[in-house]
């Protein structure tokens, strides 16, 4: 508009001025994945209140525990290698050894009646090789990945069954809150995995009964702030999907168990005579 100068000037745009301030000026960022992870450790409720109300919770959640577990297992990696320059070579002893042997006429005289003994040989005495260095701690890259592989899958199975056993243990409480709404708040619960990391000086360990505790405690925290519950029916919650686990587990156990006696001719005969009683 003109002035009382005649010169033009612009007024701003209510509408805009009044929507940048609803937003909270331009709109603060949501905080990364180690960001919460970190705020995870120190027992902050904020962590689960920010999955919990984002756009994609289980999505989010997903991205948080894979997260996890590519930390962990680089740090297996790294820890794997620190140890194979610390420790000592057994490449040499290995060797003379293996040489020893073939020298014997007992294994010439294998090879003269089964040429391919010498290749089951080999096979079998690196094979032994390799599970005397993982029974004495020395580090291999074989126990190494089967550690990273059994942790990637052990953590998301173990994440997606906790979470649909606690959401269905909640909704029976009358919690409304959705189920990826839980899947990603319980993500985070797996932070003290983290701790792992330390892992990479030699000769560092992490108890597991510490982790365990940990994680029941970021647990409760990201059930507690998903489904708004008190504080007995959360730890219910808590609760129920080890007690769940454990009681299926158990009868597994007693009917594959029963199942296999039954096959026994012994077991099965005695079964038929106390049938045969009870008539």
């Amino acid at each position: 508009m003109p002035n009382a100068s005649g010169e033009m000037t612009v007024e701003p745009d209510e509408s805009a001025v009044a929507t940048l301030d609803d937003d909270g000026g331009a709109g603060e960022s949501q905080p990364g994945v180690l960001a919460l992870l970190g705020r995870t450790l120190l027992f902050s409720t904020e962590p689960y209140a920010i999955v919990r109300d984002d756009d994609h919770p289980g999505r989010r959640g997903f991205v948080i525990v894979l997260v996890v577990v590519a930390i962990v297992a680089v740090a297996q990696m790294i820890a794997y290698w620190l140890g194979w320059l610390t420790a000592p070579r057994l490449d040499s002893l290995q060797g003379l050894l293996y040489s020893t042997v073939t020298d014997w006429p007992w294994y010439a005289e294998q090879v003269q009646q089964d040429p391919a003994f010498a290749t089951q040989f080999q096979q079998g005495y690196l094979a032994g090789w390799e599970a005397l260095r993982i029974l004495l701690g020395y580090p291999t890259l074989t126990a190494t990945i089967s550690v990273d592989l059994s942790l990637i899958v052990t953590t998301f199975g173990n994440w997606f069954l906790f979470a649909v056993l606690a959401h269905w243990t909640a909704r029976w409480f009358g919690s409304q809150a959705r189920f990826v709404q839980t899947l990603g708040t319980v993500a985070l619960a797996y932070a003290p995995l983290l701790l792992l990391v330390i892992q990479v000086v030699p000769g560092a360990t992490v108890p597991l009964s510490l982790l365990f505790l940990l994680m029941l405690a970021t647990k409760y925290l990201a059930l507690k702030t998903t489904h708004n519950l008190g504080t007995p029916q959360t730890l219910f919650v808590l609760a129920a999907p080890y007690v769940i686990v454990a009681i299926v587990a158990a009868l597994v156990a007693l009917y594959g168990g029963a199942y296999g006696l039954e096959q026994l001719p012994y077991f099965r005969d005695a079964f038929k005579v106390q049938l045969f009683l009870a008539r």
